[in-house]
């Protein structure tokens, strides 16, 4: 059996599903190296436990990370593959990289490739450093590669393995919300419940660019169109939030349930909602709302979004808007109300299912990586 090892500085909770999915795989085992506290403030993934983790503390000098007792361990290990996932500030596993490479061990970057289309230095940077000390790159979306692939990166050495949250779970729990407790957890929130429900589920935080939600129900309000906007999250632009729905009088149509962490709620918030926006960068929130059949809108500039953006399908599962453009995405939620009202409710969830069941979930990723090394 294979040993593939796959070092992290630290493990994000969030990656719970392609880990377990790893972990439970028959045909290669897999070893975790990195930080068990996690890195960059993230919370970790719990690996008490499992046998097959290797602790390397993380720490940071500058801009730049390092792995305590990570040469050391690519020095000594015996393996048949490695994923790494690795900036060009991460120094550790870029030496373990080499190392590694000089054993005749081929080494992928699992990363974000180069979200932008912009040749710069900056870019040029990432497209050396990918070119130089990797075999080959595993990448969450199909713009990164094709802009890596118009520098010039070799598109036979890139394989595009998308994102993924707790699927399995998610799986159980879809479809369980009875339309009784939808209406009851709506009941709770709301004045008008019966109003459209918009969501935003993440950190509130001025990336996000959630005052042009704001502004857009204000319009939509103007246009004698009413709706409600669910914020699930907790953040820095919270206040900055409060104050803007009060000046445009707005309060009884917006409500603040704070951070949620537990998956079975979150499931009951989302599918008790209509509609999910994000009027910033969108990335794995797109998964957590398609996953449950919920239509999802974002911006269309590829060159400020995250790659999960790609999962949105104008007139099928969502829309795109104007990046910045508070009427446009106005507009756009009009549009999804009459996807929703025309489209039966099955219809509109399996258009929403589709591209998560059929991509963006660990099988899907499982497969790929041991694709790769089975050669």
């Amino acid at each position: 059996m294979k040993n593939i090892f796959i070092i992290y500085p630290g493990f994000p909770h969030y990656r719970n599903g392609i880990i377990e999915e790893l972990l439970l795989s028959k045909k290669f085992k897999y070893t975790f190296v990195g930080d068990k506290n996690g890195y960059a403030g993230i919370k970790p993934y719990n690996f008490n436990g499992v046998e097959n983790f290797i602790h390397c503390p993380a720490y940071k000098i500058g801009p730049f990370f390092f792995n305590k007792g990570l040469i050391r361990l690519a020095l000594k290990a015996k393996a048949d593959g490695i994923i790494v996932h690795s900036s060009p500030y991460w120094v550790s596993i870029i030496l373990a990289s080499i190392i590694f490479r000089v054993k005749g061990i081929k080494v992928f970057n699992w990363a974000h490739g180069l979200l932008s289309n912009q040749q710069n230095i900056h870019s040029k940077l990432y497209y050396y450093f990918f070119k130089i000390f990797f075999d080959g790159l595993l990448l969450y979306g199909n713009q990164s590669k094709n802009n890596l692939v118009n520098m010039g990166y070799n598109q036979k050495k890139i394989k595009v393995i998308y994102n993924s949250l707790d699927y399995k779970k998610q799986i159980q729990l879809r479809g369980l919300l009875k339309e009784s407790e939808r209406k009851e957890i709506r009941e709770k929130m709301f004045i008008h419940p019966e109003y459209y429900q918009i969501l935003f589920i993440g950190r509130l935080t001025s990336q996000k660019k959630l005052d042009l939600l704001v502004n857009a129900v204000k319009k939509l309000k103007d246009e004698n169109i009413y709706v409600n906007l669910l914020f699930v999250g907790e953040g820095s632009e919270k206040e900055f939030l409060l104050d803007q729905i009060e000046k445009l009088k707005i309060n009884n149509q917006v409500h603040f349930y704070g951070a949620s962490y537990n998956e079975s709620n979150n499931y009951k918030l989302i599918a008790s909602s209509d509609i999910c926006v994000a009027p910033g960068e969108i990335g794995l929130t797109a998964m957590h709302s398609l996953v449950y059949g919920v239509p999802v809108i974002s911006h269309s500039d590829p060159n400020e979004q995250m790659p999960e953006f790609e999962a949105i399908q104008p007139g099928i599962n969502g829309a795109l808007f104007e990046n910045g453009n508070t009427y446009d995405l106005k507009e756009k939620i009009k549009d999804v109300i009459k996807l929703i009202q025309i489209k039966s409710k099955s219809e509109l969830q399996n258009n929403c299912y589709q591209i998560v069941d059929k991509n963006y979930n660990p099988e899907y990723q499982l497969n790929l990586i041991e694709e790769i090394f089975d050669t």
